[in-house]
């Protein structure tokens, strides 16, 4: 909004220029009416201000004057002298009539009537005011038409003049727009045609038709010209949402729907009306009937809220004085009775954004304090998510085992393409963008894979061949009335599972199924969870014979597995590509306490034998674990698969299975006799479960 210093004279002393014209524009800007740039114009400096989405009543030079007034502890400005009324209505006119049939839309609708005025060019003081509030924007129409806008700009209620002799049948008519129905605006004087009604549409229309787009635009058929005479001079309110939806859908923005859009103060209608009227009748003659046909089809009550003393320091974090609080809000035009250690505070009818008791905060912290003096203290805020809390926590253990293990991390976009690569289920559950800015931005994600995976295929194309990478974040999906955010981890790896060296070679050491499932079972250990099984399991997108669920219990908390030659051919991948993706909800729910451990050096030694059992490839290693460790009992302390043998000697669909078990005790030196009942325990169990040991 640009605001002339000399127009906003009339209503509080404002320096003429230099350093107090800074010094008065820098304690608008601390209060929070941002005084951007002091333009020079022909009329002199003018104040370029910034307007937030909630102060409407800035948009005038009124609405200025008034909270610098408040800013600055200057008296209240008023408005416009009392309204000017030169004859009375003529024996046997006919009166116009003013009707209101969407009162939820349109709550008021005044019209003043002028009659015998003389359109001409505009007065020459008008014009440079004008020219220094709207710019390059301002084209003189005539004398009548820029008066609406001046008194726009200066009280901030939109007005239109109507030709009155123009009207059919001499009625005002505020009403939705019918199907069919068409009307030419102003801004179409040299189009043939007219601009489309969608029914709905809230319009000013005469006995027979519309004759303008209500808050936004007048029509072109009872504008004002040269041949008029009479006026009828609109004043109304109009809803914001009203008038937003509407100018959104004609795609038509004007200064009086910018207004709208913000709210008009709806005391403002008589007044704007009879300011107008004085304006005219003094720059183009004429008389103005007296009295206003003002039509009230809803009255819009005053707004009160409560807001307690305490509770304004505390939010604050300052000791402010109740008395200097309460002198404040008055200074804003707020009614305020003390109540016990509170403020019942009477809303003004040009401050709708005041509803809750934090926002009387607001208005006491920048008028009684300002936002420079107030102390720069954090408020006492816990943040579910910060690094302290225990999802923090949480993702932080899980990244510092992943990056340990050689894995980078990553953080995708949550927007991504329509996909059902991974979790087929989840097709129904998807949240889709209303209006995605790109196809490829359509759909919050159910899975992390296909970001990983398109990231890694842009590095593979761009040559680099080795590459481990994982993500923790959370992914997004509808339930039963509402939505929810669970927390996953996944990854993606390919090449080498190690860096090139002097003494290994580039493919000496290829990431695969166990390098993968390795990193899972380390994660896991780390985050205090044993007793994880890997078994045989079938995903969409990953090879049916590579691919393990991960199961706690009888509880699936992911899979890890080799993506499918189908999988990688369509996603410009290497042949040998592994994922895995883990429930993070399920791993934090039964992680135990999360520190940074340590294990103190044994002090006796370790046995270690070895068993080679033959299995059918039938029976999953995970079984076989479970059963192996379960029988050995407590001197147990690490097992592992050193070797798997296929071939020659055995029958097909056999394999040889060396199981390595390292046995210790804490509190004595093992003999041979201790380990061999532990053996003999564990034969028994993988005998029991298909094992022979007839070879071993």
């Amino acid at each position: 909004m640009r605001i002339p210093a000399v127009w906003l004279r009339e209503f509080v002393p404002v320096p003429e220029d230099g350093p107090a014209l800074e010094a008065f524009c820098d304690k608008l800007t601390m209060v929070g009416l941002e005084v951007e740039e002091i333009l020079e114009t022909p009329v002199g400096p003018t104040l370029y201000t910034k307007i937030t989405p909630n102060r409407g009543d800035w948009a005038s030079v009124f609405g200025t004057a008034r909270e610098a007034a408040a800013a600055l502890s200057l008296p209240a400005p008023r408005h416009a002298p009392a309204p000017l009324e030169t004859g009375p209505w003529q024996k046997g006119e006919d009166q116009p009539t003013v009707t209101i049939e969407d009162a939820d839309h349109c709550p008021r609708y005044a019209a003043k009537i002028l009659r015998g005025v003389k359109i001409g060019p505009t007065p020459q003081w008008l014009q440079d005011r004008l020219s220094a509030a709207l710019g390059e924007k301002y084209r003189p129409i005539n004398n009548v038409a820029d008066i609406t806008n001046y008194v726009m700009l200066e009280l901030g209620q939109p007005l239109h003049a109507f030709d009155l002799d123009t009207l059919a049948g001499r009625q005002v008519i505020v009403r939705p727009a019918r199907p069919g129905e068409t009307i030419k605006t102003l801004d179409q004087l040299e189009e043939e045609t007219p601009r489309k009604l969608l029914p709905g549409m809230l319009c000013i229309c005469d006995r027979d038709r519309p004759i303008a787009i209500a808050g936004i635009m007048g029509g072109a058929e009872t504008e004002i010209s040269d041949r008029t005479v009479n006026i009828l001079l609109e004043s109304a309110h109009f809803d914001p949402l009203s008038v937003r939806r509407t100018s959104k859908r004609l795609g038509l923005k004007t200064e009086a729907s910018y207004r709208f859009e913000r709210y008009v103060d709806p005391t403002l209608v008589p007044i704007a009306a009879e300011r107008a009227a004085r304006l005219i009748v003094e720059c183009a003659g004429g008389e103005a009937l007296p009295g206003l046909i003002d039509v009230v089809a809803r009255k819009t009550p005053p707004g009160r809220v409560l807001a307690r003393m305490d509770r304004i320091r505390e939010l604050l974090g300052a000791d402010v004085d109740r008395e200097e609080a309460i002198s404040a809000l008055e200074r804003l035009g707020l009614i305020v009775e003390r109540s016990a250690n509170a403020l019942d505070c009477g809303i003004p009818s040009w401050r709708p954004d005041l509803t809750i008791e934090d926002d009387i905060a607001e208005e006491v912290g920048r008028i009684a304090l300002g936002y420079e003096n107030l102390p720069a203290t954090p408020p006492p805020v816990l943040n579910p998510q910060g690094s302290d809390s225990p999802l923090g926590r949480f993702k932080n253990a899980v990244r510092r085992s992943l990056v340990e293990s050689g894995w980078q991390e990553l953080h995708t976009h949550s927007l991504v393409a329509p996909s059902a690569v991974f979790l087929p289920e989840e097709t129904d559950h998807r949240i889709f963008l209303r209006a995605p800015l790109a196809p490829e931005y359509a759909v919050l994600r159910t899975s992390l894979l296909p970001n990983l995976m398109a990231t890694a295929a842009r590095a593979f194309r761009d040559g680099l061949r080795d590459g481990a990478i994982f993500e923790v974040g959370a992914v997004y999906r509808t339930t039963d009335g509402g939505f929810e955010e669970p927390v996953r981890i996944a990854g993606l790896c390919a090449g080498s599972a190690m860096p090139a060296a002097w003494s290994i070679k580039p493919d000496a050491l290829p990431a695969d199924f166990y390098f993968v499932k390795g990193t899972v079972e380390d994660l896991l250990h780390r985050l205090g969870i044993e007793g994880a099984v890997f078994t045989r399991g079938a995903i969409p997108g990953t090879h049916p014979g590579r691919t393990a669920t991960v199961l706690l219990g009888e509880e699936a908390i992911g899979f890890v597995g080799e993506l499918s030659e189908q999988t990688v051919e369509a996603h410009d991948l290497p042949r040998r590509t592994y994922v895995f993706d883990l429930d993070g909800e399920v791993l934090m729910r039964r992680a135990g306490d999360i520190r940074i451990g340590w294990t103190q050096v044994p002090k006796f030694p370790a046995i270690v034998r070895d068993l080679a059992p033959v299995f059918g490839s039938e029976i999953d290693f995970g079984t076989i674990e479970k059963a192996a460790i379960t029988a050995a009992g407590p001197l147990l302390e690490s097992f592992r698969l050193t070797d798997v043998y296929t071939g020659a000697n055995l029958p097909e669909g056999k394999r040889s299975l060396t199981l390595r078990f390292t046995f210790r005790s804490s509190e004595r030196t093992l003999k041979d006799s201790d380990v061999d009942a532990a053996l003999a325990a564990v034969r028994q169990a993988l005998t029991t479960l298909g094992g022979d040991f007839r070879g071993a």
